[in-house]
């Protein structure tokens, strides 16, 4: 038997490997040697290089994982802080339903405790950069408020904000939530 595969598919890197080492002993009197050696070294290069393809490709694959991973888990984490900064305002609450409960002037106590944790809350809000706008009397700009209504007065000018239904807020400079107003129309213009 000969160590020379009959097909150039046959050849194993082995084969290749011991055919690479025979043709530096080779002559150009065998030149179909030399073809199945430079083809054995194209081969195994191709392999090597598909190799190197698949290991890139699983690897870029695991990173995108990681970071798909690490996303979720630090939103997570900061979903956690706001609601734990909210806890303490759940605590307030719950004081001031306690507090109404079989106590004479029990309004009054409810009303402070309300009035403490709408200042609570307005504290929690200021410490992530949110405030409220204040727009009453203000010209309406549609950038910043929601028209939900109109009223039909000619007390102030038109397109004039008369009432705040649900205030908006602002976070660094930016329209967090719109607010939701009611605009002054003339009496000639109410439909």
């Amino acid at each position: 038997m000969s160590d020379t595969p009959k097909q150039p598919d046959d050849l194993s890197p082995e084969l290749a490997a011991d055919m690479a080492e025979n043709a530096e002993t080779a002559t150009e009197d065998d030149p179909m040697l030399l073809l199945r050696v430079d083809l054995a070294r194209c081969q195994q290069e191709l392999a090597d290089a598909k190799h190197a393809a698949l290991r890139a490709h699983a690897d870029f694959d695991n990173f995108r994982k990681r970071m798909r991973a690490e996303r979720d888990a630090e939103f997570a984490r900061g979903s956690d802080r706001v609601l734990s900064d909210l806890l303490p305002v759940l605590d307030d609450f719950e004081r001031a339903l306690a507090a109404q409960q079989n106590v004479p002037g029990a309004a009054e106590a409810l009303q402070l405790g309300v009035e403490m944790i709408y200042r609570r809350l307005v504290q929690l809000l200021e410490r992530y950069s949110i405030t409220a706008m204040e727009v009453e009397g203000k010209p309406f700009d549609p950038k910043y408020h929601d028209a939900v209504t109109s009223v039909t007065t000619d007390a102030v000018p038109e397109h004039t904000i008369v009432a705040d239904l649900q205030r908006g807020y602002m976070k660094n400079g930016d329209v967090f939530r719109p607010a939701r107003v009611a605009v002054a129309v003339p009496p000639n213009d109410a439909a």
